[in-house]
């Protein structure tokens, strides 16, 4: 099982995590319809006819608010970090040994309406979901009447990178901020996600807490650059919050000193002052870049036209500035 898929599992075990992902990212009608506070996790593992094991990613069973039957609805989660062409296939193999189990564990069932099972793909992956929502779209055509023959499922994707960051900003979710970290760009959002989290999630939920603690820094951080030596291991949320104010603020430093060293080594060399409003006018364009991403036409000549003092007050400025305006006010 990869990282991701561990991970998620361990995330989405807490009945806060899947109460938030229904109510504020799937949020269709029905969800109104099940009491979230009744979450139940069941078993997810299944052995065919064939006596061969299947096992989906989590289960979760919510009871209905209207006292009607059947009493219960079931939630079948699954995580993916790339496409995966045969998913609608996976989700009725699963939702099938899940109702043939069912069946076998409570008789009396079969005689009754089966409860709703509805299938969730969280996908975190960087390339397109272009994988097809629902069975039927894959079967051919053969006659308008064999068309009550074709099979009917259809699941629910959540594709993280669709949800705009200003959307997730403005939820108050672990799952809201666990989509801003897979979808951020550089520490400052790494750092600022992790504030967060330590404000949803509060020290009660400790189990919740240690996921977190334990992805950020055996997933995340490392996809950064950071290496396991420079995570000491086991630091809470407000531990790893500290490291990376303090990590940025030293990066920022080196780079804004190894800039200003290659201006003056090119100034010497060159014999002249251009050489190193240079060099430190394209210091302070990658810090640009690196902190607040593409930038425009317009900063860049700004920047590349300015003198070397007004240069320095930038770079100055960059290391706490939350916004281009920060630094170029003035």
């Amino acid at each position: 099982m990869g990282q991701h898929d561990l991970s998620y599992r361990l995330f989405f075990a807490h009945r806060r995590m899947i109460q938030d992902l229904l109510r504020e990212i799937v949020g269709e009608r029905w969800v109104e319809r099940i009491d979230l506070a009744s979450g139940e996790k069941v078993e997810a593992s299944f052995v065919s006819h064939k006596h061969e094991n299947r096992e989906s990613d989590v289960i979760w069973k919510f009871r209905r608010l209207d006292d009607g039957e059947p009493v219960y609805v079931y939630i079948l989660l699954e995580f993916q970090s790339r496409p995966d062409p045969a998913m609608p296939v996976r989700f009725m193999g699963y939702e099938s040994l899940f109702y043939q189990s069912l069946m076998a564990s409570q008789p009396a069932a079969a005689s009754k309406k089966l409860p709703p099972v509805i299938p969730v793909l969280v996908y975190n992956g960087w390339e397109p979901w272009n994988v097809a929502t629902d069975l039927g779209s894959l079967i051919g055509d053969l006659d308008p009447s064999a068309e009550i023959y074709r099979p009917q499922l259809r699941y629910r994707l959540v594709d993280e990178a669709a949800y705009p960051r200003e959307e997730l900003a403005a939820m108050s979710s672990p799952v809201a901020d666990l989509f801003r970290i897979e979808k951020s760009r550089d520490w400052l959002e790494v750092r600022e996600s992790v504030h967060r989290l330590r404000r949803s999630i509060p020290p009660g939920e400790a189990a919740l807490r240690k996921a977190f603690e334990t992805w950020l820094q055996k997933v995340v951080l490392p996809r950064f650059g950071l290496t396991p030596e420079e995570v000491s291991a086991a630091l809470t949320l407000e531990e790893l919050e500290t490291m990376l104010a303090e990590s940025i603020d030293r990066w920022n430093r080196e780079i804004l000193e190894e800039g200003l060293q290659r201006g003056r080594q090119e100034g010497r060399q060159e014999g002249r002052q251009e050489g190193r409003q240079e060099g430190e006018a394209q210091l302070i364009l990658r810090q640009l870049r690196l902190k607040f991403g593409p930038l425009s036409p317009e900063v860049e000549d700004q920047v590349r036209s300015a003198d070397a003092d007004r240069l320095l007050e930038w770079g100055e400025r960059v290391l706490t500035a939350e916004s281009l305006q920060d630094v170029f006010r003035g």
